[in-house]
């Protein structure tokens, strides 16, 4: 089962389940993401969203699952409460560090039985990339109807990188999420730093 709805929203027979794992990304890549994720969903209806309007609605935060910090902290309290049962991973990480971030998931889900050998960590890096899974028939001409709405799965590929937000965020927007990520994560154990994995 994959989800976007904060721990808090989760039934019980869910946050009970043997094992969780969240994926958590850069809050500027996020905001990207979501801003262009959010025009191709409402293309044609008012008009496209402003990227400054994306960032005022996420610093304050207006976004559709609820406040992005919550929602990471919600899932990253759990993660440290319970280490064997909710694994907290990092987009920027799996993308610098393919192999070991796919080894660590092996040995989470499998209670450290198993890391996989390189002939089996390549399979699943190679079966799991972007590129392929972009490129799959489904996704290139699939689509999903949810609540009126006929979207084609090609708006859930757009690039799958690390650091477009330079791309389309000014330095003063990327202060106000820096300045808001610092606020929010303080003394949480984790921090901005977390989410600048250099590769």
């Amino acid at each position: 089962m994959h989800t976007h709805l904060p721990y808090s929203y989760l039934p019980e027979e869910v946050t009970r389940s043997p094992k969780l794992v969240y994926l958590a990304r850069n809050p500027k890549d996020t905001v990207v993401s979501m801003w262009h994720f959010y025009n191709q969903v409402h293309k044609g209806s008012a008009g496209p969203l402003s990227v400054e309007r994306a960032v005022e609605s996420f610093c304050s935060g207006v976004m559709p699952w609820g406040p992005f910090y919550e929602h990471v902290l919600g899932y990253w309290e759990e993660s440290k409460k319970r280490p064997d049962e909710v694994l907290f991973l990092k987009y920027e990480e799996l993308c610098g560090e393919p192999k070991e971030q796919v080894r660590k998931l092996a040995s989470f889900l499998t209670d450290g039985s198993g890391g996989g050998d390189d002939d089996e960590v390549e399979k699943v890096l190679w079966r799991s990339s972007f590129g392929r899974l972009k490129e799959l028939e489904v996704n290139k001409y699939g689509a999903v109807g949810e609540q009126g709405l006929h979207l084609s799965h090609t708006i859930y590929f757009r690039k799958g990188t690390v650091g477009d937000w330079k791309n389309y965020l000014t330095s003063d927007m990327a202060r106000c999420i820096d300045q808001v990520t610092q606020n929010k994560l303080l003394g949480t154990g984790l921090s901005l730093d977390d989410f600048l994995f250099s590769f």
